[in-house]
């Protein structure tokens, strides 16, 4: 079998040998030598990418090639981007702007010296939202969303012969691409949840699905996989040896491979994060024990330094919002012991002045590499802002967005760490 350096050094070769006879045969000079190519390729937008497949079926060779595209998403991993997904007139629209912390003195930021304006320790930046695209959406409800390296993963919902059915589509902004994911092989078509995914050692997306047939719970009962980039991808069934029921509500997080979502132990109504491994396919759970939150209200859980981590305001039973006086962290540092390490960040007095228009709760969008909390509107107003609050320092930064004014009191979701996929191999077969 071929490794993957091998596959990668006969590519090259095929590309390069391609290349020298278009440029002697156009003009008898030197061919630009391919690894400059591939260099200069690397550093442009994704938009670009997409325009120079176009010119020839040449530049379309080499721009294709897993090495360029998985070199390009590496370039991309060291500049990531804020990512919104706004819903309204049954589409999804996608925009992006650069994360704050990637600001340098040559961006369109203009950095408001806020502590002349107002006696309370935070700043405030302007960033503009670039738009990639917008994809029909159906559902009565905009509650599935998610974004994993690069890629947008929905459920919506679809009319076939007059009934409705829950679809799963995936859409990619930096080439423009979206699609439906097959049905899944299930007879049990009262509940459908699905989760996804990306595996790092064999550098696979995948989506794992669960469906349930009895009205009134949600227990699972059939478990499915489904790998992108597969030639002819199917929905694949597994075994799951932990009877549990699915959470009420969306919240998941794919950290290193391992899916983590919330849900209740069916034997002993314990709560349980259940852990779902990507590459060994394989259902593990750890306790969840916190006592101090309530039973419907589960803190989002994070990604925090590649460990799981879950963040909500003290007490458990509410958004953090204006009211909010602490902002409770949560973080598993031994699954196999079920242990949690926990720490508690009180707000400073002058937090609800800062939020402006009326804000109620804000969403949990993550933790930065830098350790800064994440927190947007679920439900802007104008302007649109994306609150950093520094643990460490006791202070904020508030970024405004501009270009999402028309999604005014329409649902947001907000993703860190948005990266650039060219790779258009991935929605092959489907």
């Amino acid at each position: 079998m071929k490794t993957e350096r091998q596959n990668v050094s006969e590519d090259l070769v095929v590309v390069t040998e391609r290349n020298k006879r278009a440029k002697t045969s156009n003009n008898g000079g030197e061919p630009i030598p391919f690894d400059l190519t591939v260099e200069i390729c690397s550093r442009l937008p994704a938009k670009s990418i997409s325009r120079f497949r176009c010119v020839s079926k040449l530049w379309g060779s080499i721009l294709g090639l897993p090495y360029f595209t998985e070199l390009f998403l590496t370039r991309s991993l060291a500049r990531p981007q804020l990512l919104f997904a706004c819903r309204k007139d049954n589409h999804v629209f996608v925009f992006s702007s650069l994360q704050p912390q990637n600001l340098d003195d040559n961006n369109a930021s203009i950095k408001i010296p806020t502590l002349m304006l107002f006696p309370y320790p935070y700043t405030s930046s302007l960033l503009a939202a670039n738009y990639h695209m917008k994809i029909p959406y159906y559902a009565s409800s905009f509650k599935r969303c998610s974004s994993v390296r690069g890629l947008i993963f929905l459920g919506d919902e679809r009319s076939l012969n007059g009934v409705e059915h829950k679809v799963s589509v995936i859409c990619n902004p930096s080439t423009g691409e979206s699609l439906t994911l097959p049905k899944l092989k299930t007879r049990k078509r009262i509940g459908v949840r699905s989760y996804f995914g990306y595996e790092p050692i064999e550098k696979q997306y995948k989506v794992l699905s669960m469906t349930w047939g009895i009205y009134g719970t949600q227990d699972s009962e059939e478990h499915q996989v489904l790998t992108l980039g597969t030639r002819q991808p199917s929905w694949r069934m597994i075994e799951c040896w932990i009877p549990h029921s699915l959470y009420h509500t969306y919240n998941n997080v794919c950290i290193n491979g391992v899916l983590y979502y919330p849900a209740v132990n069916t034997s002993s109504r314990g709560f349980i994060i259940v852990s779902f491994d990507f590459r060994s396919e394989e259902f593990r759970f750890v306790e969840d024990t916190d006592t101090s939150i309530s039973s419907y209200y589960r803190p989002p859980l994070i990604n925090y330094n590649g460990k799981l981590g879950s963040l909500g305001s003290s007490g458990g039973f509410g958004g953090i919002g204006g009211s909010c006086t602490s902002i409770t962290l949560r973080v598993l540092e031994d699954a196999e012991k079920h242990e949690w390490s926990e720490h508690i960040y009180v707000l400073p007095t002058w937090w609800k002045y800062i939020f402006g228009g009326g804000y109620t709760d804000l969403c949990v969008v993550g933790v930065t590499r830098t350790n800064e909390i994440v927190l947007s509107c679920p439900f802007p107003s104008t302007p649109f802002y994306v609150f950093y609050y520094n643990t460490e320092r006791n202070a904020i930064r508030r970024v405004e967005i501009q270009g999402l004014e028309a999604f005014k009191g329409r649902s947001v979701y907000t993703f860190l760490d948005h990266v650039e996929n060219v790779n258009m191999k991935l929605m092959d077969g489907l």
